[in-house]
């Protein structure tokens, strides 16, 4: 569906392409010269405004500014958390492509307020500047659970590749309702976002407990390609704070995960493209 969209906007700037040229060559042999620059101009800022919409990825950073250009902002207030670990790679004992952060409603410390309010409940956060390339108000997976997905666009590599962080939301229930979920998403596809932006609500059931699972899933992918990354967006200092949460979550079948985003990771695990690596923050 994006590409048909592209293809429909790449013909509209065509089209008026042809038309300041067309405005351009006869108008002004009619001696109607102001007409004809207050047209060209009106059509150019048409242009300029399509050209937006059907590029919104184009001035997404490279990819290898994040080796050392970090981010401060994680995806959740860390403190909401209760347990969590990093992305484990394909080497590790026990894999799991995808780091994860936990929720315990036990007793109900949310929502902090009446429970018709999104906002109330724990915020969840664009750690990087970027655009919203996919939204999914409501994904059915399991046994009867429901998910809903975030993907944010955030870089692109030299061949043109986009990076997308994705969130899969899971308070691992049904939905309540239909499209209950919709009212804690608070962004809409091709939205640009700042680092900082709330872009979503974590929906936490009543009174569920650690042992109920419900948690945020986030991993690193490429738009069109197989296989998810390690999301090593962020600086020691944020990594150290999610590794302190982690609560007994931080191992691999009995052996301690060090302060990290990516674990044993295979080569097209690492997203700055610099080989298999054990550890990756």
């Amino acid at each position: 569906m994006l590409k048909r969209k592209d293809t429909i906007k790449r013909k509209k700037i065509g089209l008026l392409i042809l038309l300041s040229i067309i405005v351009s060559l006869f108008v002004p042999s009619l001696g109607r010269s102001g007409i004809s620059f207050g047209i060209i101009k009106a059509i150019e800022k048409k242009i300029d405004k399509l050209r937006e919409r059907t590029e919104p990825y184009s001035n997404l950073p490279d990819i290898s500014t994040f080796k050392t250009q970090k981010s401060d902002q994680f995806i959740i207030d860390i403190p909401d958390m209760c347990s969590g670990f990093p992305f484990k790679g394909r080497r590790a004992k026990k894999p799991h492509q995808g780091a994860h952060v936990h929720f315990d409603n036990t007793g109900d410390p949310w929502p902090k307020g009446g429970v018709d309010k999104p906002e109330n409940y724990p915020p969840i956060y664009a750690p990087l500047d970027g655009v919203i390339l996919r939204v999914d108000y409501s994904f059915h997976y399991g046994d009867n659970l429901d998910s809903y997905c975030i993907d944010l666009a955030f870089a692109k590599d030299s061949s043109g590749s986009i990076y997308i962080l994705h969130y899969s939301i899971e308070p691992m229930i049904a939905e309540p309702s239909t499209n209950f979920y919709r009212q804690f998403i608070f962004i809409s596809k091709e939205q640009e976002v700042k680092k900082g932006d709330i872009i979503a609500y974590m929906y936490t059931p009543p009174s569920s407990s650690t042992a109920s699972g419900i948690h945020i899933h986030f991993h690193i992918k490429r738009m069109n390609v197989e296989g998810f990354m390690a999301p090593a967006l962020f600086t020691y200092a944020v990594v150290k704070k999610f590794h302190d949460r982690w609560n007994g979550f931080g191992d691999d079948d009995g052996d301690p995960i060090p302060v990290c985003m990516g674990y044993k990771l295979d080569a097209d695990e690492n997203p700055f493209g610099t080989g298999a690596v054990d550890e990756l923050w």
